[in-house]
């Protein structure tokens, strides 16, 4: 299963809704998404329609209004997420629990260029200078336990590659808020290294999730807990383990910190 970045499939729709409703030319690209949950009752939030309103002498309101009409008629856009209009020109999106866990199961089958998966843990191809600089204290914790947990984890919990997707899709609405957090941080994590955005702060990209996985580790057991929650959970880490090492400076060597 490939994996295309939840925020890229959000800013194609919502400018192919603005093109088709207003005629206008706008690239994805120009679509502002930010990371919202667990406000707003959404995962993602966007002001694109206070950015273009003036241009159509249309209230904020109205354009936001129409985007997410425009966008709710398509049954492909709809199946996945919905999009509200809200307050003064806000648009709230919500990825359906369905669109959660195929996103998480093709994270963590995603290939990451110049990386390799040796018995479950991510490193680095080429070897680093062991002289390389010390990463944040909290990022370095946040990889030793992910790797910690996947260690004891490794001969007591069933293995994820063996299990199919409707494994996962009986028991995604019982995701924790915390465990959602997570993910969305892990898509971030994914959209900057797909899209090698120059505006996004690695290191800031970095710390947040590092600090969303630490507020999980805090709040969710591994083991002690029915099989398919240590699962799901062992899948998290995973995710996470890949994504702090594949988005870590190149001048950053982990092997020292395990």
């Amino acid at each position: 299963m490939k994996f295309i970045s939840p925020s890229r499939m959000l800013q194609i729709a919502i400018a192919e809704a603005i093109n088709s409703t207003f005629t206008m030319s706008l690239s994805p690209d120009e679509i502002s998404l930010n990371i919202c949950y667990p406000k707003y009752g959404a995962h993602y939030t966007s002001a694109i329609a206070f950015a273009i309103a003036n241009r159509l002498n249309l209230s904020p309101v109205q354009v936001a209004d129409a985007i997410a009409q425009t966008c709710l008629q398509n049954p492909e856009i709809s199946s996945q997420w919905q999009i509200q209009a809200l307050g003064k020109g806000w648009l709230n999106i919500s990825l359906s629990e369905q669109y959660l866990v195929e996103s998480l199961f093709a994270l963590e089958n995603l290939p990451i260029e110049g990386f390799a998966n040796c018995e479950g843990f991510w490193q680095r191809l080429i070897f680093i200078d062991a002289a390389s600089k010390s990463p944040d204290p909290t990022v370095q914790y946040a990889y030793a336990r992910c790797c910690a947990l996947i260690r004891l984890a490794q001969n007591n919990v069933g293995a994820i590659h063996e299990l199919p997707l409707h494994y996962f899709e009986q028991f995604i609405s019982c995701l924790e808020p915390v465990e959602i957090s997570l993910l969305m941080q892990n898509f971030a994590i994914a959209d900057y290294l797909e899209s090698l955005d120059s505006h996004k702060s690695r290191i800031k990209l970095l710390r947040s999730l590092a600090e969303a996985f630490l507020q999980f580790y805090d709040r969710c057991r591994i083991f002690g807990v029915p099989q398919e929650i240590a699962v799901k959970r062992l899948l998290l880490i995973r995710v996470t383990q890949k994504l702090l090492i594949a988005i870590a400076p190149p001048d950053v060597n982990y092997a020292m910190y395990l």
